[in-house]
């Protein structure tokens, strides 16, 4: 790769019959891609905005509005998602709207743009190659509010010859994958601009489930999240990875030993955010290994053990005190914790993360996340636990108030009373954004209700000594109808009679509201509305009425058979996930898609963008 000039210049230049983009529709060349974003340019003139919010599920599409968008000199602004509410919010930010979506537009109160364009022109004038772009990113950070980061070329370039030049010659010949979505810095970079820069096809579509990277033939690099690592099958195979970069949240060690036996390659754990860029890296062969600055970073600890930070990738030569805490090592560094995660309750400061450390050394807890709760005037601490098998029975045994009691004394020896978690809530799983982070406003929204029943009791499936869903319990479930496991008593026969084997159509009446079915490259996407009235929710549970998973199943096998090809009975079920409840009165979407050399049905969850659910659904003939 040459250093002079820019990085825009160099990929518009490359052969247009490179392959550029690759999909269930085929390959694409850089020449495609250019024509596109040409006559998207010459439409884009023709506008009065200057600030257009890229939204896009199509990397090829998205990558085409980024470089249209660089001809024309318009600033690119990458909203986090493409909920039509959340985009409402940010509409101070951006003059209209280019996408892929059939609706989001139609909703918005700015001008838009559908890609594909329907009509290209006949001829266009070439353009000169772009030498710039302007670029504004939104992230949630810890508060939760979208906050813009306005992002230079300059930058960006900069971090792009880092990325090359440390990992250029091992991704040499490769077709790029991803979990992670384009429309954050972590997947702009990796995803998108670095295939680009190194000429590097890269796949349109996310993959969403670890099956299928087997499909994948050749040399291939993986770009993920520790969610995606986290949910590897030990059966799966799928040989020709030369590089697995993990980014937006903490690996656990396990899962990146597991990933290494699985696809030969240990993890590239990447640590940053959307303002510094890449910070360092590292492979974790020990759960100390130190983090490796980036070339060109200087770190240093400044006042409460706080990460000064001085780097190309910052909008000038400033240095940057960040949030993280660190201790340098003689190797790198470690990583102690958030600064913003030291709060202060009675005078005293307590680390929010030494909190949950302690938490998860309890033989009774797995995962743990603790934040500051206000109760009035004064403040506490509340915790969102993932049990261990020990810690349900103590829950089923001892009930939620003397398991709160019973877990404060087994913390006393480590903890300032203050420091002591006085609310307790408990989850199936941790839920995590797309970002992979923490979603604190949602965990801060379980304290607002009365506390659910645990996971794992009544008609919910516990997980087995090794902390997996026991497939066979499961699939006794789908043995008998599936209302006997959550109706009331009271039922009329008529109600009794829409009872049902698994597989069967499904009564209207205890099915969703389908408000919008959407074709997507690898499957579909159906908005469902969950009517209070349906019959799932009458006794599960009294007072906090939930969505039982295995209904869950149900109308992922019912939608399921939309799709071209899926045919055949149950035969099984695995992978199962649910991180968060759904409640009567929401909308949700059922993303579906069809595996058919192995015949299985895969189905996810989303709130607002956010994972709810996930799995897979044997079928047989």
């Amino acid at each position: 790769m040459s250093d002079q000039g820019s990085l825009l210049a160099l990929i518009w230049g490359r052969d247009p019959d490179q392959e550029v983009a690759f999909g269930p529709q085929g390959s694409h060349g850089l020449g495609e891609l250019r024509l596109g974003a040409q006559a998207l340019a010459e439409r884009m003139v023709s506008l009065p905005a200057r600030r257009w919010a890229l939204c896009f599920e199509d990397s090829l599409l998205f990558a085409q509005a980024l470089l249209a968008c660089a001809l024309t000199g318009r600033e690119a602004v990458l909203p986090g998602h493409q909920r039509p509410a959340a985009l409402a919010e940010l509409g101070a930010a951006f003059d209209a709207v280019l996408t892929d979506s059939e609706t989001l537009g139609e909703g918005s109160d700015h001008p838009w743009l559908r890609l594909p364009l329907d009509e290209m022109p006949e001829s266009i004038e070439p353009w000169p190659a772009p030498g710039a772009l302007t670029l504004t990113l939104f992230t949630s950070g810890s508060t939760g509010e979208p906050k813009a980061i306005p992002k230079a070329w300059h930058q960006l370039e900069a971090e792009l010859r880092v990325l090359v030049t440390r990992w250029g010659e091992t991704l040499a010949g490769a077709r790029l994958l991803a979990s992670v979505s384009h429309q954050h810095i972590y997947g702009l970079l990796f995803r998108i601009l670095l295939p680009l820069v190194l000429g590097l096809p890269f796949s349109r579509t996310l993959t969403r489930y670890p099956e299928q990277l087997a499909a994948q033939g050749g040399k291939w690099a993986l770009i993920a999240s520790p969610a995606l690592l986290s949910r590897l099958d030990p059966g799966l195979k799928a040989p020709g990875c030369c590089l697995l970069v993990s980014s937006g949240g903490p690996l656990a060690l396990d899962h990146a030993r597991r990933a290494a036996q699985l696809f030969g390659v240990l993890p590239l754990e990447v640590f940053g955010s959307s303002e510094t860029g890449g910070i360092a890296w590292r492979q974790s062969q020990t759960a100390d290994t130190p983090w490796q600055p980036m070339p060109g970073i200087r770190v240093s600890v400044a006042d409460e053990d706080r990460l000064l930070l001085r780097s190309p990738f910052l909008p000038d030569d400033e240095p940057l005190l960040c949030g993280d805490r660190i201790r340098l090592t003689g190797q790198g560094f470690a990583l102690l914790g958030r600064g913003d995660r030291l709060v202060k309750l009675e005078e005293k400061r307590v680390s929010l993360d030494e909190v949950e450390g302690r938490l998860r050394a309890l033989p009774w807890v797995t995962e743990a996340a603790v934040l500051p709760l206000t109760l009035g005037r004064r403040q506490q601490l509340g915790a969102v636990l993932v049990l261990s098998r020990q810690g349900r029975a103590q829950w089923q045994a001892l009930g939620p108030g003397r398991f709160l009691i019973a877990l404060r004394e087994q913390l006393r020896p480590w903890l300032e009373p203050v420091a002591l978690p006085r609310r307790v809530r408990c989850l199936d799983a941790l839920p995590l954004n797309s970002q992979g982070k923490r979603p604190w406003s949602e965990l801060k929204a379980l304290f607002d209700e009365a506390p659910l029943p645990l996971p794992g009791t009544g008609a919910e499936p516990i997980p087995s000594r090794q902390g997996k869903r026991p497939g066979s319990e499961l699939k006794t479930l789908f043995d008998e109808a599936p209302v006997a496991a959550t109706a009331p008593t009271d039922r009329t026969q008529p109600e009794r009679e829409e009872r049902h084997e698994t597989g069967a159509p499904m009564s209207p009446s205890a099915l969703p509201t389908l408000l919008e079915q959407t074709p997507t490259l690898d499957g579909l996407v159906l908005r469902l509305r969950l009517d209070p009235e349906l019959p799932w929710f009458h006794g599960h549970f009294p007072g906090a009425p939930l969505l039982p998973g295995v209904t869950q199943v149900h109308w992922a096998m019912h939608y399921g058979r939309l799709l071209p090809g899926v045919d055949g009975a149950f035969g099984g079920m695995s992978q199962l996930k649910f991180q968060r409840p759904l409640r009567p009165g929401q909308e949700c979407e059922l993303h579906l898609s069809w595996l058919a050399d192995k015949g299985q049905l895969l189905f996810g969850y989303k709130v607002a963008g956010e994972h709810v659910s996930s799995g897979r659904v044997a079928l047989c003939p």
